[in-house]
C-alpha cells in the first residue's frame, strides 16, 4: 500500500514539476516579442479551417507553407473559425503574416507541401473571384493571401508540367495555377521545381554569410520520391510498380517533406504525408517510415497528416525521436487518442514529450481527461510558434492566443537544449 501511495506521489510531483518548469510567468500574459536577427522561428497559425506556417530564418529569410482554407456547410466537427467570422482564413493569415513579418508584405519562398484544399483552398467556398486577370480565380486560401503578400518564389508537387505521377484534374489546382500565373505576370513570382535530395534549394537570401554555415533545409520528399539519406539519391516509389499508377492515388503520398537544421536544431515538416505504395515485388512500403529513416531525429516534428488515424506510425515516432509534436487542428477528429498516445510512448522514444494542438476542443479535454497522455498534451491552444536562438542552441514554444490579434501569450515551454543525438 505504501510502496502504490509513493509511486502515486511521485507521478504527481513529476506532472505538477512539469507543468510549472513548461509555463515562463514573466511572459504569460504579455504580447508576444517577435523575431530578431539570429533567431529562427516557425509559426504554425491557427484559422480553423486549414494549415498554414509562417517561419523566418536567422537572417530574415521568409517562407510561408501552405494556407488552407476549407468551409464545409454540412460537417458538424469543424473546430471554430478564429479570430472571428468576419474574414475568411487566408485574410486572418495573411494579416498575421504582416504583424510578425520583418518585411511586412514580401515573402521570399511559397511552398505548397500538396494539392489539399485545407492546405491551398476550396475553389466552391462563397466567395469574390478576381476579375480580367486571364483566367480569374476564387479568392479562398493562397490565393487570398496573394492579394495581400507578395512572394519571391514558389515550389509545388506539379510543377512544370503537373503531370507526375499522373496528369493532375483537379479544379482547386486550376485555382492555384490561375493565381500563380497571374502572380508570375504582375509581380514577377517564380516557379520552381521542387528537387528532393537538394539541401542547398531554400536557402538563405539575406544574410547567408553570417548563418549560412549554421542553416540549412533538406528536401526530403515530393510525389512518392524520397531522399534515402546519401548524398542526393533518391527513390522514386511510384515508379516501382506499375500497379501504383492504377490504384487509389492517395495525395497525402505526393506531400513535398523538408527538414530545417540551425544548428544542432532540427524540425520536421512533410505535409500531409502518409499512406503506402508497392515495391518492385509488390510488397507495401510505409511512405512516412523511408522519410524518417532518411530524416534522422529532430527537436520538434509537425505532425504527419494532423495527427489523423492513417499517420504518425510506430517505426515514423521510432525514428523521428522529437521531443515534440505540433499538430495542425481543424477537426475534432484531428485529436485521436491512439495517436496521442504513440506519440508520447516511452516504448518508442524515452525522454518526456510534449504534444502541441493549435486547436483541443473543451469537449475533447473533458471527454480524454483521465488519459494517461493528457498530462503529456499542452491545454492551452492557439497559435504555436516555436523560437530556436543562441545559434540553434536553444528553443522555446510559445502559444498564443488566437482569439484576437493582440499576439498575446498563453503558454511558454522551455528553454530547451537543442540536439542531444
Amino acid at each position: 500500500m505504501m510502496k502504490r501511495l509513493f509511486i502515486l506521489f511521485a507521478e504527481v510531483l513529476a506532472f505538477c514539476m512539469f507543468i510549472v518548469g513548461c509555463h515562463s510567468n514573466q511572459e504569460t500574459g504579455k504580447r508576444y516579442v517577435g523575431w530578431k536577427p539570429g533567431e529562427m522561428e516557425i509559426h504554425h497559425i491557427y484559422t480553423g479551417r486549414g494549415e498554414s506556417n509562417f517561419m523566418i530564418f536567422p537572417d530574415g529569410t521568409t517562407m510561408l507553407v501552405d494556407a488552407g482554407d476549407w468551409d464545409p456547410k454540412d460537417y458538424s466537427k469543424m473546430c471554430v473559425l478564429l479570430p472571428d467570422s468576419s474574414r475568411r482564413a487566408g485574410t486572418w493569415i495573411a494579416r498575421y503574416i504582416e504583424r510578425v513579418n520583418p518585411y511586412k508584405d514580401h515573402v521570399d519562398y511559397l511552398m505548397i507541401s500538396h494539392f489539399h484544399n485545407d492546405h491551398t483552398g476550396d475553389c466552391t467556398n462563397e466567395t469574390l473571384s478576381t476579375k480580367g486577370r486571364n483566367p480569374d480565380y476564387v479568392l479562398t486560401g493562397i490565393a487570398e493571401v496573394g492579394e495581400t503578400i507578395r512572394f519571391r518564389k514558389v515550389f509545388d508537387r506539379g510543377y512544370p508540367d503537373y503531370q507526375y505521377p499522373l496528369p493532375i484534374q483537379d479544379p482547386d489546382v486550376n485555382n492555384y495555377r490561375a493565381f500563380v500565373k497571374w502572380q508570375n505576370e504582375r509581380f514577377g513570382l517564380e516557379q520552381v521545381r521542387f528537387d528532393v535530395g537538394k539541401r542547398d534549394q531554400i536557402i538563405l537570401l539575406k544574410d547567408p554569410d553570417r548563418y549560412g554555415n549554421l542553416f540549412s533545409i533538406q528536401n526530403l520528399s515530393a510525389n512518392g520520391e524520397i531522399w534515402t539519406g546519401k548524398g542526393k539519391e533518391t527513390i522514386r516509389y511510384y515508379d516501382l510498380n506499375s500497379e501504383n499508377l492504377v490504384r487509389y492515388q492517395n495525395e497525402n503520398t505526393k506531400s513535398l517533406g523538408i527538414r530545417i537544421s540551425y544548428g544542432p536544431f532540427r524540425y520536421y515538416a512533410g505535409g500531409d504525408l502518409s499512406g503506402s505504395l508497392l515495391d518492385s515485388v509488390g510488397q507495401s512500403v510505409n511512405l512516412e517510415e523511408k522519410i524518417a529513416e532518411a530524416c534522422g531525429q529532430v527537436d520538434v516534428c509537425k505532425a504527419n497528416h494532423h495527427a489523423y488515424l492513417d499517420a504518425m506510425t510506430e517505426e515514423f515516432i521510432r525514428n523521428i525521436k522529437a521531443k515534440h509534436y505540433v499538430i495542425p487542428v481543424w477537426d475534432y477528429e484531428h485529436i485521436q487518442p491512439s495517436i496521442m498516445s504513440r506519440m508520447v510512448s516511452d516504448k518508442l522514444c524515452l525522454g518526456n514529450k510534449v504534444v502541441f494542438p493549435t486547436n483541443f476542443p473543451e469537449i475533447l479535454q473533458k471527454k480524454y481527461i483521465v488519459e494517461d497522455w493528457m498530462k503529456s498534451v499542452c491545454r492551452e491552444d492557439g497559435h504555436v510558434v516555436v523560437k530556436v536562438y543562441d545559434k540553434g542552441q536553444s528553443y522555446k514554444i510559445y502559444v498564443l492566443s488566437a482569439a484576437d490579434e493582440n499576439m498575446l501569450v498563453k503558454a511558454v515551454y522551455g528553454p530547451y537544449k537543442s540536439g542531444n543525438r
